[in-house]
């Protein structure tokens, strides 16, 4: 009997210690974390986007928006990025009257902040001035009240409730071996399924933030087409900040989705991808 319980907590604890591999492996995949990255050349950058850091905070206190726009860019291009980075950038964007730009940032801050209330706020009213009204169909707003802790926290945080809970797992699992009481069993089966939820709920949000990709119109207005080519049928045109979902991606042209239904091909120097790392961004007509 013991001998059997020994194989069996060998092979559960092999089985979680692929699955933390694979989190850790999606998380720092997501992040765009290079465990190559020398120290010296560390240092280094660290000085340079310091200094960007600080010019591009100092234009946008004194509202120099197209400069302070500009600094942050170049601290994302340099492979620095944060929600308040986005969020600023956005505003700048708004400021400057690119609303296309200004919903694309706020949507990456969104990925960094999900609870931050003057960002939804910002964001709702950069929606309400976009031209394209378009009404969704989709069930996903109430699967995202009901999974709270879904939309509520950002992918380093799932990854961190979700190490909590394994670790509290394993904790009661190894006390059961030297303790036991009436309760135990369902304890630890109710920390087993929170523990599922979890890994589940993070490896969804790893999945959308790198293959899951939505879209941004960049431009004052495009023609949306039957096909991925000038030739091809005209549907209907989108306007600045109108967002839709990228189910198929060419060269030089996009295949997209509204959240109405309605589909048809653009051409992709005009949209932005609501995705980490996603810059340097086309330039509005």
């Amino acid at each position: 009997m013991c001998t059997i319980f020994i194989r069996q907590l060998k092979t559960t604890i092999a089985i979680g210690i692929v699955f933390l591999s694979l989190a850790s492996s999606l998380y720092c995949q997501s992040q765009g974390v290079n465990p190559l990255f020398s120290q010296d050349q560390g240092i280094k950058e660290k000085v340079d986007v310091t200094t960007l850091f600080i010019e591009a905070h100092k234009h946008y206190r004194e509202e120099k928006y197209s400069e302070a726009a500009f600094g942050y860019e170049k601290l994302i291009q340099s492979g620095v990025s944060n929600g308040e980075i986005y969020y600023n950038l956005g505003n700048s964007y708004f400021k400057m009257s690119m609303l296309g730009k200004a919903i694309l940032s706020y949507r990456v801050a969104e990925l960094y902040l999900p609870r931050d209330e003057d960002l939804k706020a910002n964001l709702k009213y950069a929606r309400q001035l976009t031209k394209d009204k378009i009404e969704s169909k989709q069930f996903l707003p109430f699967i995202k009240d009901f999974c709270f802790w879904y939309s509520k926290l950002n992918a380093k945080e799932l990854l961190i409730v979700f190490l909590l809970a394994h670790g509290l797992f394993w904790s009661l699992v190894i006390i059961k071996i030297f303790w036991k009481n009436e309760y135990q069993n369902l304890i630890i089966l109710t920390t087993l399924v929170s523990v599922v939820v979890l890994g589940c709920s993070l490896a969804l949000k790893l999945y959308n933030q790198n293959y899951t990709i939505d879209g941004v119109v960049l431009a004052k207005e495009i023609t949306v087409r039957s096909g991925n080519g000038f030739n091809n049928t005209a549907l209907f045109q989108l306007h600045d900040g109108a967002e839709f979902n990228i189910i198929e991606q060419g060269k030089d042209w996009i295949k997209i989705e509204l959240a109405d239904g309605k589909r048809g091909w653009v051409e992709s120097r005009w949209v932005g991808k609501c995705q980490l790392h996603s810059w340097p961004l086309p330039a509005n007509e």
